[in-house]
């Protein structure tokens, strides 16, 4: 049973270089007024299945086609086209590296264009957007001359639990998530295509993988042995073919459609065409193990008698693993008993007119690297990163990982494309690469491109084993007046993920923040600060010392510390730390109130807080310290939902409570009497909780 969730996503600010901050997440529902928008996302990451929904909910308003349906349909045929809101998934798959200047996006643009310039969302894979050029471009045809770029976020943890709960198989969903950690690859729970394949990998009993290429050919195997019963191939005989032939069939039907550019294949002659050929034309030696390969899991039927891959990933894999064994040729007993083709022939199937590997074939080249240690260094060469992205470097020689770091480095000016997916970069942190890596950090060079590929690498960091060894420079990078705020902020996470825990390591990050809360260290847009107190509070951050961090800075400013101040303190903190906050909070009320009036992350913090605490201990707090919660805690003078229902619950506390409520009032009569005033006065309390009337 598949279970499909509602996806969120991300705005990609108009230079984004992913140097910025990223916008904060929302539903893809949200964006359904906006004219037009293109959707980013990494393979397998849920592109298609977010936009069969998304189209789905618009009903009759909407046309879903694929980016080569609608490039190479005559519109005049197509009316439904016209006055709705067009789908077009995978540009990807139709950009081609030609030298012709009319390239399948300038198309895509003309085609917009004669249409009447109609709402539509176009969907792509992340590393194949390029960026502002794209953007600039796309616009011109826009329904408002404007074009909003998105980010699909990965799965949250509640989206895997619910997608895991409804595969059969997997009983315990906690322990299969836990289980996905130790092993290393909780990298691929939030991909909603290799979530579905660990778990159909796991559920048939052949044991967690430990690399994207090991889930890929074990999830191809189990498919290759299961019969899809929707497939309507021509009737032929049953035959027995051995499991690598078929996977070897299906890899070269994969190669020839991948590279021909078609969509898929037919198994009856009636329903071939120019995108779906006849099986038949196969070549005669593999002909029979390809009609046994299509009706297997790995292709999916589109309409009677032609099938296509069961996702193009896969389609990518399995070209790729073909291709692969095809240069290093065959070996048995330790014989070779079949020479290897030349890498150059390959390459030269799939290389466009500069060289570099055409854009839709680059998941088939990164696979052939994966699994070609022959080609390797060409194709690292070619495009470090697609291998990176679309491949497995898992297996790469220290000698291999240091050419790809060095190649990355050469075409820093567009590692942006790939910094939302630096996971997949993750084996090149090794101790191994230790000393490399630590050149890399004590280069002093300051060029722009240089700053990009340290953000690049600190963000791969992120993802590799553990290495104390650089924690010194990691740490040093963060005190350096040369780093960027980004760079400060990703070599303070690194240092976070590779310095072992302790007592050296908690004291060097409460010197870090007492730097930076001193200015010592420039931090302009409180990341550095938010990352620390989340990391140090409440153990070695005390809620009686937290608000000494708390600064009258930008009221505009929207990161780590909006999360700490807005979420965690108030939603985190246990019951007796809530006590603690307010309490703490009361005692530094006339120094935070300039902080808490006009910052708006935090303005709702302490009515929150007053709210938990009235339902744990109201009903037994002495009366003048309840009316000091009270006064610190309703100072937000903003009068908006969220400061509305919060109020509303501790008016319902309060008016079950009339003797306390009564007891509170006088309190504050009683304190308007007396000479100096009180913080705030009981007609300040009563208005924020029933109104000025």
């Amino acid at each position: 049973m598949n279970c499909i969730v509602a996806r969120t996503c991300t705005e990609v600010p108009q230079n984004d270089t992913r140097q910025e901050r990223d916008s904060p997440s929302r539903p893809l529902a949200a964006f359904r007024t906006v004219p037009a928008y293109v959707l980013l996302g990494d393979p397998g990451s849920g592109k298609s299945t977010s936009f069969e929904a998304e189209h789905d909910a618009l009903g009759e308003d909407a046309c879903l086609e694929t980016a080569r349906d609608f490039l190479a349909l005559e519109p005049n045929a197509h009316p439904e086209w016209r006055g709705k809101t067009l789908f077009i998934d995978g540009l990807d798959e139709v950009r081609a590296g030609s030298a012709d200047a009319r390239t399948p996006f300038d198309e895509l643009r003309r085609r917009l264009d004669s249409l009447g310039r109609p709402r539509f969302r176009l969907s792509c894979r992340e590393a194949d957007w390029l960026g502002p050029n794209d953007r600039t471009n796309l616009a011109r045809v826009t329904p408002d001359a404007s074009l909003t770029v998105l980010r699909l976020d990965p799965l949250t943890e509640d989206d895997i639990k619910r997608i895991l709960n409804a595969r059969s198989g997997i009983d315990d969903v906690r322990s299969f998530m836990a289980t996905a950690k130790e092993k290393g690859v909780a990298g691929f729970l939030d991909n909603p295509q290799c979530l579905g394949m660990l778990a159909d990998v796991v559920a048939s009993g052949e044991g967690w993988p430990g690399s994207r290429l090991q889930l890929f050919d074990k999830a191809c195997r189990l498919a290759v042995r299961e019969q899809n019963e929707g497939h309507r191939a021509a009737a032929r005989a049953a035959m027995t073919i051995p499991e690598d032939d078929l996977l070897d069939a299906a890899g070269r039907l994969c190669a020839v459609l991948l590279i021909s550019g078609a969509a898929g294949c037919a198994t009856v002659p009636e329903r071939e065409d120019a995108d779906y050929p006849d099986l038949s034309r196969c070549a005669r030696e593999c002909r029979e193990q390809c009609y046994q390969a299509v009706p297997t899991k790995l292709f999916t039927a589109v309409a009677g008698g032609r099938f296509q891959a069961v996702h193009r990933h896969v389609a990518e894999f399995l070209a790729g693993r073909y291709l692969a064994r095809l240069i290093e040729g065959e070996r048995r007993y330790g014989r070779q008993v079949r020479d290897g083709v030349a890498s150059r022939r390959i390459i030269a199937l799939i290389a466009g007119h500069d060289g570099g590997v055409v854009t839709e074939l680059r998941g088939l080249s990164a696979w052939i690297a994966a699994q070609s240690q022959s080609a390797r260094n060409e194709f690292l060469e070619r495009d470090p990163i697609g291998v990176g992205l679309y491949g497995d470097i898992g297996e790469f020689s220290f000698r291999e990982k240091r050419d790809l770091l060095a190649a990355l480095e050469r075409v820093s000016s567009r590692l942006h494309l790939a910094s939302g997916a630096t996971a997949a970069f993750g084996s090149l942190a090794t101790s191994a690469m230790q000393p490399v890596i630590e050149r890399i950090l004590h280069d002093a060079c300051r060029e722009p491109a240089h700053r990009s590929f340290v953000g690049f690498l600190l963000s791969v960091l992120l993802h590799g084993e553990m290495l104390p060894g650089l924690a010194g420079d990691l740490l040093s990078l963060v005190y350096n007046d040369t780093s960027s705020s980004h760079v400060k902020e990703l070599a303070l996470r690194a240092f976070l993920h590779h310095s072992t825990d302790g007592d050296e390591k908690t004291n060097r990050l409460k010197t870090l923040l007492a730097d930076v809360h001193a200015g010592v260290i420039p931090d302009p847009d409180e990341e550095l600060r938010g990352l620390l107190l989340c990391v140090l509070f409440p153990q070695d951050v005390a809620p009686s010392e937290v608000w000494d961090y708390l600064t009258a800075q930008d009221p505009e400013l929207i990161g780590l510390c909006w999360g700490f101040w807005a979420h965690q303190i108030p939603d985190e903190s246990s019951d007796e730390e809530v006590i603690e906050l307010l309490d703490s909070l009361r005692r530094r009320f006339s120094d935070l109130r300039p902080a808490l009036a006009t910052r708006w992350e935090v303005q709702h913090t302490p009515m929150r807080l007053l709210a938990r605490a009235l339902d744990l201990r109201g009903g037994t707090t002495d009366t003048k310290r309840l009316y000091d919660w009270l006064g610190v805690g309703l100072v937000s003078p903003r009068q908006d939902s969220a400061a509305t229902d919060e109020a509303s619950r501790i008016r319902s506390w309060l008016e079950g409570h009339p003797e306390i409520q009564k007891a509170a009032f006088a309190e504050g009569v009683d304190r308007c009497a007396e000479s100096g005033g009180p913080w705030i006065d009981a007609s300040d309390v009563w208005d924020r909780l029933y109104g000025s009337t």
